[in-house]
């Protein structure tokens, strides 16, 4: 089978590699603008061209492998496929779903092949785990997926994974169609239920954080993470209802940098000559591109960003302690999430168990913890939480007017009702209030463990 690679950048010479140990594949031609990457080539019997349209006119090649930047890949493919070539192309497909459905229309219109280069569901470990799955009579109900490393390890000097024109995103549009496949590899095709992002730099986010379920009801999680400190952390945990965990590692057993993906690359081309040689095509080559688009729209339209503070700490002083409770309050759950708040003001400091999800819900449930002074300016969203000392109060979760224009009474929300006396405190103490949702990944043996220095309320308030 004569193959071509278009583009010839750090993932090409995986391709190369895996076509040259191949018992029933040659490399016929390769493609690129820069011609020191071409002359590598120069004494490979191998065609040589600086256009994939020239490539395509030679007549050639039965398939091609396209490692292009993102931006690229909906033209090339396009053109590859109107020709009547098989295509292997690597992650994400496209950039847009509706680019990902034309390519799948073309393909089966031509009568040709086309895959997409999820390189880890060719992992040894992972496919153990498989094996290790499917023997397992209880079901799947959570599978967390960590995909951690220092991109600027794995560009191989190209700029363009750090420009967002070309790549189309950070964590999410690169390393998120692997971890997102691997995941359904478990669990089959999913929806995404949620997604933040974080620590965005120049435009591309080096964090995020996808939830999604599977489609017999198993929560997924997937963490992604472009800056990671410690070389690269790429595993899987899957949970049973039985209360069991099976796990892999994507990179046990290979002690050297990026060697798993030389036989997860020779699975690529395996996998891609038998679907040509069938004539079938298995994998759903649009889902993935989907759900990696939805992720980039839902983060991008939160107002905060993991691993990104927007706003200082404020501190504000106890004027008065208040130490009883009530069931039956009515104050009103104000419609507005925020609130901006002036040097000096004072508002009455009040926790609820009852539900505050609802604009406009009626609280009654109600512990009275004081008044504070705000010494410095502030602006309160909801999520913010109120510490005193290391000691968490609740997270905001609105005002009600009815004191206006007195006071704002801000409330928060608690597993349970505390008031002043629960915790000591006393007048001029200092009660800080902290940016909500600032959440982090841990590197834990727990696959569920997050670390959230400004969430996690406990009993421990109540003592």
């Amino acid at each position: 089978m004569r193959i071509g690679i278009i583009g010839l950048g750090v993932i090409a010479k995986e391709f190369v590699a895996a076509i040259y140990s191949h018992g029933s594949a040659e490399l016929a031609a390769v493609c690129d603008l820069d011609d020191a990457k071409l002359d590598a080539f120069v004494d490979a019997e191998v065609a040589r061209f600086r256009s994939h349209h020239d490539l395509i006119a030679a007549g050639l090649c039965d398939a091609v492998i396209v490692t292009l930047p993102n931006d690229l890949h909906a033209t090339v493919v396009r053109d590859l496929l109107d020709a009547g070539i098989h295509v292997s192309c690597e992650k994400p497909l496209t950039l847009d779903p509706k680019d990902a459905i034309d390519l799948a229309a073309a393909a089966t219109q031509a009568g040709v092949v086309l895959r997409t280069a999820f390189h880890r569901r060719f992992n040894r470990n992972l496919l153990d785990l498989l094996d290790r799955v499917n023997a397992t009579d209880s079901p799947v109900i959570n599978v967390r997926v960590r995909y951690f490393e220092d991109i600027r390890e794995h560009t191989g000097g190209e700029t363009w994974y750090l420009d967002r024109d070309r790549c189309g995103g950070g964590c999410i549009v690169d390393n998120g169609p692997n971890a997102l496949d691997m995941a359904r590899l478990i669990v089959g095709e999913m929806r995404l239920d949620e997604t933040e992002i974080g620590d965005v730099r120049h435009g591309i986010e080096f964090l995020a954080h996808l939830q999604l379920t599977g489609r017999s009801g198993e929560r997924v999680q997937v963490d992604l993470d472009w800056a990671w400190h410690d070389g690269e952390l790429k595993d899987i945990d899957v949970e049973f209802a039985n209360g069991t965990h099976l796990t892999a590692n994507m990179l046990d057993g290979f002690s050297e940098f990026k060697s798993s993906l030389q036989h997860e690359y020779v699975g690529i081309l395996d996998d891609f000559v038998v679907m040509i040689e069938s004539g079938t095509d298995d994998l759903d080559q649009v889902s993935i591109v989907q759900l990696v688009h939805d992720a980039m729209h839902i983060g991008r339209r939160r107002h905060t960003r993991l691993r990104m503070p927007s706003k200082l700490d404020v501190n504000t002083s106890v004027v008065r302690l208040l130490f009883h409770e009530t069931d039956a309050r009515g104050m009103r759950l104000s419609h507005h999430g925020s609130a901006c708040v002036r040097r000096g003001e004072i508002h009455e400091l009040v926790v609820t168990t009852d539900a505050t999800d609802s604009a406009g819900s009626i609280i009654d449930r109600i512990g009275y913890i004081g008044f504070i002074e705000f010494t410095e300016p502030a602006m309160l969203t909801r999520g913010d939480t109120f510490w005193y000392g290391n000691i968490p109060l609740g997270e905001f979760a609105g005002y009600d007017e009815s004191h206006m224009p007195n006071h704002l009474n801000l409330i928060l929300r608690h597993s349970h009702l505390i008031t002043a006396e629960d915790f000591d405190l006393r007048p001029r103490d200092v009660i800080t209030i902290k940016e909500g949702r600032q959440r982090e990944f841990v590197d834990s043996d727990d696959p569920g463990a997050w670390s959230n220095q400004h969430q996690g309320l406990t009993a421990e308030a109540t003592r």
